[in-house]
């Protein structure tokens, strides 16, 4: 029994430290590589003594690979980060539901199948279905290394791999985190009277539980979809919104699912325990004057505190 409580908690961890890792690759792929440094960014000119025919707007020029292999790690990342969510929270709704603190023995090999081995799966079947070497543009757009969202006359379409292959999976995941969000907040916040504790369970700890698994069971991209439906003052709401939740998504996870944690209490306790608690060593002289009455000279006395034997020295003047 203990055995299966170790391994539950391992997996607790196992999917944090998954939704971080995938997070965090995501971010650095986004930041180092989603402009497209393609020819159009060339500053090289054309040779004048060379004819040379203009390209027409519908020429598109064969793939080099960097722009789609960076398309390609976003999604695949992106829905590894909501993948791992759901994981999370069928965990959460599976341990809380059934009062137990063991999870099934197959967990470990479905959370890592549907966590890792479902967005590999979706990002290979779209590359199978819309990447050609001579039209990349199939797959990915021309500016940004993000999946292919507009037609030829620059409207969104149905048909690209933005759609089929990224809003709409995104859409059933966030479907999905709603429902468990739901299960969990209503086992949590159900107060059975047959029951007595002695441990006090207050209305802000719940809705601190409640809140802590929609931050991570997808908040931001659910107020992402607002921003797509809305128009206005709703519009610009949502977005200010969207981008606050969206760029301290990891400060969320470590407030609310390792800085309230009791090990980290203590550690942090610990180490401001061992700083307001170190001593240093200050040299510390005292001098004594005085004059005698009976004689014309000054006595003076010096003593360091820092030897273990007091010493005093007399010095005549």
């Amino acid at each position: 029994m203990k055995s299966r409580q170790k391994q539950t908690s391992l997996n607790s961890k196992t999917s944090l430290l998954c939704i971080c890792l995938s997070l965090l690759a995501f971010i650095i792929t986004f930041l180092s590589g989603v402009q497209n440094s393609g020819p159009e960014d060339s500053t090289e000119e054309p040779s004048s003594d060379q004819n040379q025919i203009l390209e027409s707007e519908q020429y598109v020029e064969p793939d080099r690979g960097s722009c789609t292999a960076v398309a390609a790690l976003l999604h695949f990342f992106l829905l590894a980060t909501f993948s791992w969510n759901s994981m999370y929270g069928t965990q959460v709704v599976l341990l809380v539901r059934s009062m137990q603190r063991s999870l099934p023995s197959y967990w470990t090999q479905l959370s890592w199948g549907v966590g890792w081995g479902v967005p590999a799966v979706v990002t290979a079947i779209t590359l199978a279905a819309t990447y050609r070497v001579e039209n990349p543009l199939a797959y990915r757009q021309e500016e940004f290394c993000w999946l292919a969202a507009l037609d030829r006359n620059q409207e969104f379409s149905f048909e690209k791999p933005m759609f089929w292959a990224f809003i709409v999976p995104l859409g059933l995941v966030l479907l999905y985190n709603a429902v468990l969000l739901g299960l969990t907040s209503l086992t949590t916040c159900r107060v059975d009277p047959k029951l007595n504790s002695t441990k006090r369970s207050s209305l802000t700890q719940k809705f601190l539980v409640s809140f802590s698994l929609a931050v991570l069971l997808g908040l931001s991209w659910t107020l992402g979809y607002l921003v797509l439906v809305t128009m206005g003052t709703a519009h610009l709401a949502c977005s200010v919104l969207f981008c606050l939740c969206t760029t301290t998504q990891g400060l969320q996870i470590f407030i609310l699912f390792t800085a309230r944690t009791p090990s980290f209490r203590a550690a942090a306790s610990r180490s401001a325990h061992h700083l307001s608690a170190a001593a240093f060593s200050l040299r510390s002289t005292t001098y004594h004057l005085w004059k005698n009455r009976g004689q014309s000279r000054t006595s003076d006395m010096y003593r360091n505190t820092k030897s273990q034997d007091t010493k005093s020295q007399d010095t005549s003047i």
